[in-house]
């Protein structure tokens, strides 16, 4: 365990009886409430100092959706424990120049949000999607507001996500959501490595690692994860590599506790110094999110 407080950058909770989550329907892991006091249970031993909130892909339709009343739920949760310092929440940036106004109301009556996470990866034509006028536009809005843009696809739409950022202004700080889900099973370290190389080339590219186990199938074990761990600090370093723990997602393949004790392993294996690694796991965070601390 690190010998210092960490900030996890990638929680979830929810509850079915406050909003409609229609892509947890039925299953038995996720089809129920996940709540703070949840996580507080979950996080056993671990010491964290703060919590940044992502979005749950609550059900949105055409031209409307959950987005400001996701929030309110994370600011009563917020109450409970105050350790969540940020919320980052969906937005319909595919509205283009039309989600102004719902951006303004997020900044103007909810000051915990840092910034925008509007997931392609479910999207009936991702590629479509990303690459519009009207998502990009979306995005660059986010320059205005001083805010950040979450990106998460999986390693098979990776084509266009680099086909995208360098559409993205260099003003609008992006993070990609578990190293892009990469094809750990599939055994597709050499597309990751050239994934890495590439977008680490843009300065306002950023990385979060997390959650790699669901991607390495259900008898992983940490050597299948390794690679991948040294692909994204041999090209993004500790200078843009954020932990996060992504819970609950994570309960189908590991525990919060389990997923440090890997990363730890192979920091130490990799020999970073106790200042990268509180970048790593604290600091950076800190930055990216610009958390009150």
């Amino acid at each position: 365990m690190p010998s210092f407080p960490i900030i996890d950058t990638h929680l979830h909770v929810w509850d079915q009886t406050r909003l409609k989550y229609s892509a947890f329907a039925g299953s038995p892991l996720f089809d129920r409430p996940y709540h703070v006091e949840d996580y507080q249970r979950d996080s056993g031993r671990l010491d964290i100092e703060a919590m940044v909130f992502l979005e749950c892909y609550a059900d949105f339709w055409e031209g409307g959706g959950q987005y400001i009343d996701e929030i309110k739920f994370v600011e009563d949760e917020q109450k409970r424990d105050p350790r969540i310092k940020a919320i980052i929440p969906m937005a319909p940036v595919e509205w283009g120049k039309r989600v102004e106004p719902m951006l303004n109301e997020m900044r103007d009556n909810h000051p915990s949000v840092r910034g925008i996470r509007r997931i392609m990866e479910f999207d009936k034509d991702p590629r479509a999607l990303t690459l519009s006028p009207g998502f990009i536009e979306g995005v660059n809005l986010l320059e205005n507001f001083g805010w950040s843009f979450d990106i998460n696809p999986n390693h098979t739409q990776m084509d266009f996500i680099r086909e995208w950022v360098p559409k993205i202004s260099s003003g609008v700080p992006m993070i990609l959501d578990h190293c892009g889900k990469p094809g750990i099973k599939e055994g597709k370290i050499d597309q990751f490595r050239e994934d890495m190389k590439d977008l680490a080339r843009y300065p306002n590219m950023w990385i979060k690692l997390s959650d790699l186990p669901p991607y390495a199938g259900p008898d992983w074990t940490p050597a299948d994860l390794r690679p991948y761990i040294e692909a994204t600090l041999e090209h993004f370093g500790p200078d843009r590599t954020i932990y996060a723990g992504d819970y609950p997602i994570l309960l189908q393949s590991t525990t919060l506790t389990q997923w440090v004790e890997i990363l730890d392993e192979a920091f130490a294996d990799l020999g970073l110094t106790e200042a990268e690694i509180s970048k790593i796991y604290r600091d950076n965070a800190i930055r990216f999110y610009r958390l009150d601390m």
